[in-house]
């Protein structure tokens, strides 16, 4: 996956996101083991550039995007 550098920062994410409206139930119910299995086919894909607002589900997206990243590595 190609990879853009963040302004003038060091920080380079993947030129494709990944939203994370869904995975807090913005347009119907995501059961939990839906929203992991999702995030970790993002992550196999290469996608490292996530977008999430405590908007999505009141937090739910945020919940659970942080319990998926928690253990991955943080450069990566």
């Amino acid at each position: 996956m190609e990879k853009r550098r963040i302004g003038r920062t060091a920080l380079e994410v993947t030129e494709v996101s990944f939203g994370g409206a869904a995975l807090g139930g913005l347009y119907r119910a995501c059961s939990r083991e839906a929203a992991m299995e999702t995030l970790q086919g993002a992550w196999d894909a290469d996608l490292r550039y996530f977008d999430t607002a405590p908007f999505y589900g009141f937090g739910l997206s945020e919940r659970r995007f942080g319990d998926f990243l928690r253990y991955k590595p943080r450069d990566s």
